[in-house]
């Protein structure tokens, strides 16, 4: 990076936008961990061969306390480049470092359950992994558009100026997400109560 006094960077400048995603239902928690480019996938096991053994694990162990089957933790930390061109400061680059934390379940003992119980499980796992990555894909998406708003910001007279519109921006567009995020899961809500009452969570 060049350093000269007209350069600016600024790693938290903006602060630091976080969210938590939670799939409704049940879990236990794992050490099993996988990373990837700013995605980290936690597995925890369940316990149990019957919805009655599982259903208790997961009340018992799991996060959110024992209220959530999977969850993506979204953090978004800007970082923007300012540079002075004249009587004026402009945004060089921005850059969003997205931090993504997926739990997922792993029935430890599913193998020994009946078939429909196991039939169900294995069901209810894939949508689950299926409902994660679509939380994922629109924090991707936000984290793009943030950074995109934050360039396009006209030049203003003072780099304090500048830096005062894009924390409203950041933090503008970081609730959007939040929106979207929150719409998602209100739309998935019956799919993913339909799959819990099949399974006896819910009455």
């Amino acid at each position: 990076m060049r350093r000269n006094i007209k350069d600016r960077k600024l790693g938290t400048g903006l602060g630091t936008g976080r969210t938590i995603l939670v799939v409704a239902g049940l879990m236990a928690l794992s050490a099993c961990t996988s990373t990837s480019s700013g995605l980290t996938t936690v597995y925890y096991k369940v316990p149990g061969t019957t919805v009655e053994q599982i259903n208790e694990q997961i009340a018992r162990r799991g996060p959110q306390n024992g209220h959530a089957i999977g969850t993506t933790e979204t953090k978004m930390t800007p970082k923007v480049k300012t540079v002075r061109e004249g009587d004026t400061c402009r945004i060089e680059s921005a850059d969003i470092d997205l931090d993504l934390l997926v739990t997922l379940p792993e029935w430890s003992e599913l193998n020994r359950a009946d078939g429909r119980t196991r039939s169900a499980f294995e069901a209810l796992s894939r949508h689950v992994v299926w409902h994660e990555q679509q939380h994922v894909e629109i924090s991707k998406k936000h984290s793009r558009l943030i950074e995109e708003a934050l360039v396009a910001i006209p030049p203003q007279k003072t780099c304090r100026q500048l830096m005062t519109k894009a924390r409203m921006t950041f933090r503008t567009m970081f609730e959007q997400h939040n929106n979207e995020q929150r719409a998602f899961d209100a739309a998935e809500r019956e799919a993913i109560e339909r799959r819990l009452r099949s399974l006896g969570y819910l009455s």
